[in-house]
């Protein structure tokens, strides 16, 4: 199956429009009923329950995302050698941009939908020096642009400033767009934004803190990217990562919060926010400059179609 071109992708972006991302993946596996590995997380379900992605895909494609993800988040090389599975680290990644290639062949329907292959620092890089996960983050790319994937989604979440700026220094001579996806959080007291992590502010029991948030976008987007996006936040700093990523890098900015909270090796479904809820906060984020609008763990095909709905009503 060809690779589809991104001209058009681009094109929208440079005109100012919106395109509508996905939502989360893992969670929605999860939520259908997938067991989550204790290390793996959803990696697994690559050859467990390879229909079940393919559903998940489906739904997304027709609740009118412009972008689907692949199932690769859980799967890098670093993470899959820390458990003893490096031998998957070509057949699952490859498995993944597979599945969202053949969920598009049958349910796009004509339609142009992208495929962001999904490449990222989960697991072990709390253990290890940046320098050593850096090139598994490069291979991973690697791997899914030549299996077929649009471009490629780097998703650092509470990565240390460090191992950002590697990843986006290794990755930045693809073929395709690089989408840099960082997290943050808000200080309670101050207000101040910063590179980190707190998914939700009502629930989580830690933080993890590094830079000003202006910080890592300035020095991660002069290294490279084609856009920068928040990942995995609390949906309430959603506004102020889009204010403050316009501020300071004049590409496309998105974000893609998250509902609740990770309990290894499950998601914990608290701060549920109903689909027309979470489209009218994204309506806010659109008109602070958000061109690029999805959902993270927590959020479904459900927010999604209603995002699209209110966002995009004339093509709903």
């Amino acid at each position: 199956m060809a690779r589809l071109s991104v001209a058009r992708l681009e094109q929208r972006l440079r005109n100012g429009e919106l395109v509508v991302l996905d939502g989360a993946v893992g969670t929605e596996l999860e939520r259908r009923g997938a067991p989550m590995h204790s290390d793996l997380w959803c990696g697994e379900t690559l050859e467990t329950h390879p229909q079940l992605i393919i559903d998940v895909h489906r739904s997304y494609i027709e609740a009118g995302a412009d972008v689907i993800t692949t199932n690769s988040y859980a799967v890098p090389p670093h993470t899959l050698a820390h458990v003893g599975m490096q031998h998957k680290t070509v057949p699952w990644n490859r498995r993944s941009a597979e599945l969202a290639l053949a969920a598009r062949e049958q349910f796009a329907d004509g339609r142009p939908v992208w495929i962001a292959g999904s490449v990222s620092t989960f697991g072990t890089w709390r253990n290890l020096d940046p320098r050593e996960v850096a090139p598994g983050i490069a291979r991973q790319a690697r791997i899914l642009v030549e299996s077929g994937v649009d471009l490629i989604l780097l998703e650092t979440l509470a990565s240390q400033p460090e191992l950002v700026l590697a990843a986006v220094r290794d990755i930045s001579g693809l073929s395709v767009p690089v989408w840099i996806a960082v997290s943050c959080l808000q200080d309670r007291e101050s207000g101040a934004l910063l590179h980190g992590v707190e998914e939700s502010q009502q629930h989580s029991c830690t933080q993890r803190r590094f830079v000003p948030f202006a910080d890592i976008v300035r020095q991660a987007t002069a290294l490279g990217g084609s856009a920068l996006l928040m990942m995995h936040s609390d949906l309430n700093v959603a506004g102020a990562a889009v204010r403050a990523m316009r501020e300071h890098y004049d590409g496309p900015v998105g974000v893609y919060p998250n509902a609740g909270y990770w309990e290894r090796p499950s998601w914990a479904f608290v701060d549920q926010i109903p689909p027309h809820d979470y489209a009218r906060a994204a309506q806010g984020w659109i008109r602070d400059g958000a061109q690029i609008v999805g959902g993270c763990c927590g959020i479904g095909p459900e927010h999604i179609r209603a995002l699209r709905d209110v966002a995009l009503p004339e093509s709903a």
